[in-house]
């Protein structure tokens, strides 16, 4: 069986997931970057660097985006353009207008395009998915996820020009969850404090905060902090409530996820642990691009997680809520299943 070739732009610590992960799944790997540090991520894992994005391009199948956000609309129109999939790192585009453009441009040419979302990988997230799908907690849900981790002073600032601040990066993983466990999102309420003069105890550096309604009348509380300090790198958590009990989860503990109320017997306890989100994630595109069923998330997901956190910068710099219309909120999405 002929190998998937993948071209993989940027030679950074997410390219490095990135890569070892394709050739775990037994795709064959060439790296290009402007940085001059593709050569280097090439020798590491012994695979091909090119000099160029058109040698990239040049008889790729897929094109795996994993350089600053500014940069993603670019790269992704001339992927397409050469008729190769997509696979991005999140947030997909820096505006709406730009994701919109990369989700039309890629259903009118055919190609697969897949928003590298990694969170909805983790075992625990996966297991809370199921666990609503199922109406096993309930109904009247209530949920809490908080998302911390270290990044570099230039990609903090509430609308940075690399990464469009943490309500535009960072918080898309607790938004996207969000929307991946309690469907489409209405309105927007958010609230931002960033680049503090002096770091809280902890070293936060920045802090967003969302609430969601969903249109099933669920609501979400998205909670982000940049930190100065990399320990941990990254920290999410979660605690959600519906008529039949709570579940709550903290990536920092070595715990099994906590259940309780009338639900905790019939749900029981489950671990948190498994393979590394990014090895699930690229494997699941990776037998999409060989023909296989599709991921459990699309361009759909990609399209509706940067519309929630442009409405949630908006109503920060505003102070008023955002309302979704139905054909913004992605009611028309297709959230894939859980593996």
């Amino acid at each position: 069986m002929r190998r998937l070739e993948v071209a993989l732009i940027g030679a950074g610590l997410i390219a490095r997931l990135h890569v070892e992960a394709w050739i775990g799944a037994g795709a064959s790997v060439r790296v290009y970057s402007d940085d001059g540090r593709a050569a280097d991520l090439a020798h590491e894992f012994g695979v091909k660097a090119v000099v160029s994005l058109d040698d990239a391009l040049d008889g790729a199948d897929a094109v795996d985006i994993c350089t600053p956000t500014n940069s993603h609309h670019e790269i992704a129109m001339a992927a397409i353009a050469a008729g190769a999939g997509v696979v991005c790192e999140k947030p997909l585009a820096a505006s709406t207008a730009e994701a919109e453009e990369i989700v039309a441009a890629a259903e009118r040419a055919g190609v697969r395009l897949y928003p590298a979302h990694d969170v909805r990988y983790g075992p625990a997230f996966a297991r809370l998915h199921e666990l609503v799908a199922a109406g096993r907690l309930g109904a009247g849900a209530v949920a809490r996820f908080a998302v911390s981790g270290y990044h570099p002073r230039p990609w903090t600032g509430h609308m940075s020009a690399r990464s469009g601040g943490i309500l535009t990066d960072q918080m898309l993983h607790g938004v996207d969850l969000a929307y991946w466990i309690f469907g489409d999102v209405v309105r927007v309420h958010a609230y931002y404090q960033g680049e503090i003069a002096a770091p809280a105890p902890e070293g936060t550096v920045a802090v967003g905060t969302a609430l969601l309604t969903h249109a099933t009348g669920a609501l979400s509380q998205i909670v982000s902090r940049w930190t100065a300090t990399p320990h941990p790198p990254v920290r999410i958590a979660f605690h959600v409530s519906g008529t039949g009990g709570t579940v709550r989860h903290d990536s920092e503990w070595p715990q099994e996820v906590q259940v309780t109320g009338d639900a905790a017997g019939s749900i029981g306890r489950f671990g948190y642990v498994g393979e590394l989100p990014f090895v699930s994630e690229i494997r699941e595109f990776a037998q999409a691009f060989s023909g296989g069923p599709e991921p459990r998330l699309g361009p759909r997901d990609a399209l509706a997680a940067v519309r929630i956190t442009q409405a949630a910068a908006e109503s920060a710099w505003t102070g008023r809520a955002v309302e979704l219309p139905v054909e913004e909120a992605g009611l028309l999405s297709h959230r894939g299943q859980p593996a």
